[in-house]
């Protein structure tokens, strides 16, 4: 009997001078639509609002920081915007709203909850000549 491990692919993000070893994000989104109804019973969309986006991150620390100053670093900047790229997608304006700092197996791992009020843009690579 054989078994195939996989292991976990993390890739580097980078928050000014913090960078976190991403495992898991996940992206959320909605909007907020307004109905009225008209003189023959009929719905009528009335008003459309547009939220921003939460972005859930999840990742190990760099190896080269301590907790301690990880910790520092996000209640140094919980109130500034943030500009980073994930994969392909460049946010911008992201509010920090919640983090989550603890030890797993020896591990310091981190969970980073952003507000982006503006939609990410995608990064264009540039063609080669």
């Amino acid at each position: 009997m054989s078994y195939l491990i996989q292991k976990r692919k993390y890739f580097p993000v980078t928050f000014d001078t913090l960078t976190i070893f991403l495992s898991d994000y996940q992206i959320s989104g909605s909007s907020t639509l307004k109905e009225s109804c008209t003189a023959d019973g009929s719905a009528v969309l009335t008003a459309y609002w547009k939220q921003g986006s939460r972005l859930k991150l999840k990742g190990k620390l760099s190896p080269d920081l301590s907790p301690e100053q990880v910790l520092l670093h996000l209640l140094q900047n919980m109130l500034t915007p943030q500009t980073f790229t994930l994969g392909s997608l460049s946010f911008s304006n992201a509010r920090l709203c919640g983090y989550t700092l603890a030890e797993q197996q020896d591990t310091p791992e981190l969970s980073l909850l952003f507000y982006c009020p503006e939609a990410p843009s995608l990064i264009q690579e540039e063609p080669s000549a």
